[in-house]
């Protein structure tokens, strides 16, 4: 008669009996989805070197799953030029950089959870729980100044960039890449020029034995600036707008206030350095526009104007320009 000899089989948690637990898991991402760089929270910064904080605007979520392997990990392959630091990217605009970091939330076991390190910006899942957890992606960006002077132009292109998984060890789909930053969907938060102008321009009086028709007593004004003016724009434009409204806009001449104690039939003119008219209430481009900087606007002149000198009846003369500047 044959014996059936039984063997026992002994179950012992992970744990106890001083057996050491070897977790591991893989990572999977659902989906790529294609994030933009949007700068329109950010200031450029107003030191060489400066940089603004941190900023994401969506993340890309990831699974870990429980597998055999220990050496899975993301990295990133950045399509840019990298600067001689090693740490910033260029950008179209030669004054302005951008640096990378990523992060991982919500799961544990990344190393290291934060890494600013270009240019593949490598974390590693070596060993987890043994439990599948979901987690979230972020490539977080930064502008840096790189220059005193920031050229004109907006940031046009910046690197983009691709997320690679790797699943080394057989769990898994090995390699699996998306594009998930590109583009540029807004531009920093503009600083506007500090305007050193002028509050109050006075006339020499107008006496009733000199008028005449067209312009009289002209006055150089005194010159207008625009200070720290910024960069990382197209262009910049200004307008001598006509407060009170224009009497004839393409003429340079501005209505004045009426009423009790003021002149009627007197007008002021603007005009051009050469005394030609200067056309009011108009977008002019600061034709010498280079990036950030100070800037004199084209000198000009105020005068009084009349049409018909017959029709003037006495009384004070004021008007006002309000100087609108617009970033491009």
């Amino acid at each position: 008669m044959l014996k059936k000899w039984l063997t026992p089989v002994i179950f012992i948690p992970c744990g106890l009996s001083g057996i050491n637990c070897a977790y591991a898991n893989y990572i999977e991402v659902q989906s790529f989805h294609v994030m933009h760089h949007g700068f329109s929270t950010l200031s450029i910064p107003n030191v060489v070197g400066g940089t603004t904080d941190w900023y994401d605007n969506d993340s890309i979520y990831t699974e870990t799953i429980p597998g055999e392997g220990k050496n899975s990990y993301i990295d990133l392959s950045v399509n840019g030029q990298l600067l001689a630091d090693n740490v910033t990217w260029a950008t179209s605009n030669p004054g302005i950089g951008i640096q990378y970091q990523v992060h991982v939330s919500s799961v544990p076991g990344y190393s290291p959870q934060d890494n600013p390190t270009a240019p593949n910006y490598r974390i590693n899942l070596p060993i987890v729980d043994g439990s599948a957890r979901d987690g979230y992606y972020h490539v977080w960006y930064r502008l840096v100044r790189l220059s005193e002077k920031i050229p004109a132009g907006t940031i046009i292109s910046v690197p983009d960039v691709t997320m690679n998984v790797h699943n080394p060890d057989g769990d898994g789909v090995a390699l699996d890449s998306g594009l998930i930053l590109s583009g540029v969907v807004s531009q920093p938060i503009i600083t506007a020029c500090t305007i050193n102008a002028p509050k109050e321009i006075k006339l020499s009086p107008l006496y009733g034995a000199s008028l005449a028709s067209g312009a009289s007593n002209i006055t150089d004004v005194p010159k207008v600036e625009l200070k720290n003016c910024p960069g990382a724009i197209n262009g910049i434009t200004y307008n001598l707008f006509a407060v009170y409204g224009a009497h004839n806009a393409n003429n340079g001449v501005l209505n004045t206030v009426t009423g009790d104690g003021y002149a009627s039939n007197v007008y002021i003119q603007v005009q051009n350095a050469d005394g030609s008219a200067h056309k009011i209430n108009s977008e002019i481009n600061l034709g010498l526009y280079d990036g950030s900087g100070d800037y004199t606007l084209p000198d000009f002149k105020v005068a009084y104007y009349i049409d018909d000198a017959a029709t003037v009846t006495a009384g004070n003369v004021k008007s006002a320009i309000e100087l609108k500047v617009t970033y491009n």
